[in-house]
């Protein structure tokens, strides 16, 4: 097999298993209803992502949405109503750039988080 053919192969491998791995993510966010809270927090549906294997870079909080994306949560402090809430925050999930390796790391991640999320939930 020529090198290229190799490289051509193995990407389509690649991705072959990412879409295979999307569609396992898409059908557990569905059967997770309700989608689980981040951290306890009423206003977040998200689960962090622990990686089996260590990201190269730092990428932040790494989570998946109920929508089955993967994203880097950012939660900001800002001054809330003086007497009310003291503190408040503003949530925003920012699009990772990923390679298509990394990519398939945190699908497969978010994949045994959801599982297990439904596993404990009898499901």
């Amino acid at each position: 097999m020529a090198r290229q053919d190799a490289q051509e192969a193995a990407e389509a491998v690649l991705a072959e298993a990412t879409g295979k791995l999307e569609s396992i993510l898409a059908d557990l966010c569905q059967r997770l209803n309700p989608f689980p809270a981040f951290l306890g927090m009423t206003t977040i549906q998200a689960v962090e992502l622990e990686p089996a294997l260590r990201p190269v870079a730092d990428r932040g909080c790494v989570v998946v949405t109920p929508d089955g994306a993967i994203a880097e949560l950012d939660v900001t402090a800002i001054p809330g109503i003086v007497g009310v809430l003291e503190v408040d925050q503003v949530e925003e999930f920012k699009p990772l750039d990923l390679t298509a390796e990394e990519y398939l790391i945190y699908l497969m991640a978010a994949v045994r988080a959801l599982a297990a999320e439904l596993r404990r939930r009898g499901g």
